[in-house]
C-alpha cells in the first residue's frame, strides 16, 4: 500500500473513531425505537417470528457507535493478515451500516426532543454531539481508499 493511501485511511480512521465515540456519547443507535416497531408489528400482524427478526434489528441498532468505531480501526491500522482491500471494504461497511442506524437513532431522538420542556435548548443540545458524530463517521467513510 502507498504511503499517501496508508496516510489517508489513517486519517479516515481517526475521524471515523472520533464519531463513532460521539455517536455513543449522544445515545444515537435506534435500538429503543427497532424495539418498539417490532411489538407493534407483532401486535398488529400477530405474527410472532416478526419480533425476532427487529430482535436482530435492535441488536445491529445497539451497536451503532460501535460497528463505526470498528469499521474505522479496520480503515485506518493495518489488522495482521487482512489485505488492504478487503480490510478497508469491511470498514467501510461497518461504518454504513453503524451510521444508518445512527441516523434513524438522531432523528428520533430529535423527534422526542422537540416534544419535550424547552425544545430549543434540547434540540441544540441532542444535535450537536450526535449530529458531529454521525457527520464525522460519514466522512470517514468517503474519505477511506
Amino acid at each position: 500500500m502507498s504511503g499517501k493511501r496508508a496516510n489517508q485511511n489513517e486519517k479516515a480512521g481517526i475521524v471515523g473513531l472520533i464519531g463513532g465515540i460521539l455517536m455513543l456519547i449522544a445515545g444515537v443507535t435506534g435500538a429503543a425505537t427497532w424495539g418498539n416497531i417490532g411489538e407493534q408489528a407483532v401486535n398488529i400482524t400477530g405474527i410472532d417470528a416478526l419480533g425476532q427478526i427487529f430482535q436482530v434489528l435492535v441488536l445491529i441498532g445497539s451497536l451503532g457507535g460501535f460497528l463505526v468505531i470498528m469499521g474505522s480501526v479496520f480503515i485506518g491500522w493495518n489488522l495482521g493478515k487482512i489485505k488492504t482491500t478487503t480490510r478497508v471494504k469491511s470498514g467501510k461497511l461497518m461504518i454504513t451500516i453503524g451510521a444508518g442506524f445512527g441516523m434513524i437513532g438522531l432523528l428520533i431522538l430529535l423527534l422526542i426532543t422537540m416534544l419535550g420542556e424547552d425544545p430549543f435548548l434540547n434540540f441544540l443540545g441532542a444535535i450537536g454531539i450526535g449530529f458531529i458524530g454521525l457527520i464525522m463517521s460519514i466522512y470517514a467513510r468517503q474519505k477511506s481508499q
